[in-house]
């Protein structure tokens, strides 16, 4: 059977020192690491976004006791205490020797792994250099596209339908991708470089501002959710795991989201 301990070793050194580093200065308030040690024989392994009760109960369901998201569980916030929440979450991840990893910052900046990076490889986009503070990507398509034409393939990437805000051009050439929360501000360095030469941004949320942004930016912006931004790249680390640890149990355990 295999061992809890080889496969964190694994995971953080495909990772790598200096990128878990970085994630853990940048990144103070998301896990990106071990958070819970468990058995030390790992029955298999579920992927999912968020460390939750229904999460964990639906992993021992399936008989999966090695738990990887890319949302853990929020330890570092200032004056931190343990509420009934977190309590039932800590309980049942112990009474069922659990182990979770979560990589809130790397599952999102990873340029194989990462929400971001996977999607603009799906569009055939080169990547072109970080956006949004690292956590994204710009890319650059080989030749411009319609918007209807680029927002048809991110429907089929993302399976859902987009929230849009479509005030830029028609045609698409350089594409930012920020998954989660990479809502826009009027006065930021990341509104002015959409305005001046990115023709769509893709994120999973959107502000009641963001409308009138868009508009008097001339922005086109769409907004998959949350959640369905964020299920790519905790998958894409379960393909690299199960190359290497074939006779595990990987599965990828969702809980559909609205939000």
């Amino acid at each position: 059977m295999e061992k809890r301990d080889d496969l964190i070793k694994f995971i953080l050194d495909f990772f790598g020192k200096e990128e878990i580093q970085k994630a853990r200065k940048f990144d103070t308030y998301g896990a990106n690491g071990l958070q819970i040690k468990g058995s030390e024989n790992i029955t298999g392994i579920a992927l999912g976004v968020t460390a939750d009760l229904e999460f964990f109960k639906k992993s021992v369901k399936e008989k999966l006791n090695f738990l990887i998201v890319h949302h853990g569980l929020r330890l570092t916030e200032v004056n931190f205490s343990i509420n009934e929440i977190l309590k039932n979450r800590l309980k049942y991840l112990f009474d069922n020797a659990l182990t979770l990893m979560g990589f809130h910052y790397l599952l999102d900046s990873h340029p194989e792994v990462g929400n971001n990076a996977i999607v603009l490889n799906r569009l055939g986009a080169k990547i072109i250099r970080p956006f949004f503070d690292d956590w994204g990507w710009i890319g650059k398509l080989p030749k411009s596209k319609s918007i209807d034409q680029v927002m048809e393939q991110l429907t089929r990437i993302y399976q859902c339908k987009p929230m849009t805000f479509l005030h830029g051009k028609k045609a698409v050439k350089t594409i930012a991708v920020v998954s989660g929360g990479g809502t826009i501000y009027p006065y930021s360095e990341i509104t002015e470089s959409l305005v001046e030469g990115i023709n769509l941004y893709v994120t999973g949320e959107a502000r009641e501002g963001t409308q009138a942004i868009c508009k008097e930016g001339n922005i086109n912006y769409l907004s998959f959710g949350h959640y369905n931004t964020e299920v790519i790249g905790v998958q894409a680390l379960g393909e690299v795991i199960q190359k290497e640890f074939s006779k595990l149990p990987v599965k990828f355990i969702d809980i559909p989201n609205p939000l």
